[in-house]
């Protein structure tokens, strides 16, 4: 039986814990790809180093991982709507680019520079074969990107979830 401390060590994976800081140093799988097939899909949440993030796809296809909680009221993004380039508050429509950016307030002029200032927490989210894939660390100690030989075969020779679902072995 490990001790208390011990435990806690191995197992604490939140920010500025030892195991936290490691598991920070490299990509990890975050989502299966098909967990957001469309453009403008719904938000899927994911809690990964006990971090609570929002995974979304925009309108153009891009993956965005961010924190999931507003910057205003600290609404759940989980519950706002995913339209035309970000994923916009349901509590006051603040709307949230892939990189975390505020890009609209509607409750300011138009020539208003306010959206610029609020950033949330994001990282980046890439897909590779058919793994969602993200770096929670420093930016600028970012390591290349996973080249696993499972991430790289064609499709016809992958087995997805729902080919899985689809086959006779369930």
């Amino acid at each position: 039986m490990l001790k208390r401390e011990v435990n806690e060590l191995l197992t604490q994976t939140g920010p500025g814990t030892p195991a936290g800081d490691l598991f920070r140093q490299y990509w990890i799988p975050a989502l299966l790809a098909e967990e957001l097939p469309q453009n403008d899909g719904p938000p899927v949440r994911v809690k990964i180093l006990s971090e609570r993030l929002i995974a979304f796809r925009n309108s153009a296809g891009e993956y965005g991982l961010i924190d999931e909680f507003c910057a205003h009221r600290g609404a759940s993004l989980w519950f706002g709507r995913n339209e035309e380039g970000g994923l916009r508050c349901p509590y006051h429509g603040w709307k949230y680019d892939t990189t975390g950016q505020c890009v609209e307030v509607p409750s300011e002029a138009d020539n208003s520079s306010f959206a610029q200032n609020v950033k949330l927490t994001a990282y980046p989210l890439v897909k590779i074969g058919d793994i969602l894939w993200t770096y929670l660390g420093d930016p600028e100690q970012q390591p290349p990107l996973p080249e696993f030989e499972f991430c790289r075969v064609p499709d016809e020779q992958t087995f997805t979830s729902k080919r899985w679902q689809e086959s006779n072995w369930l």
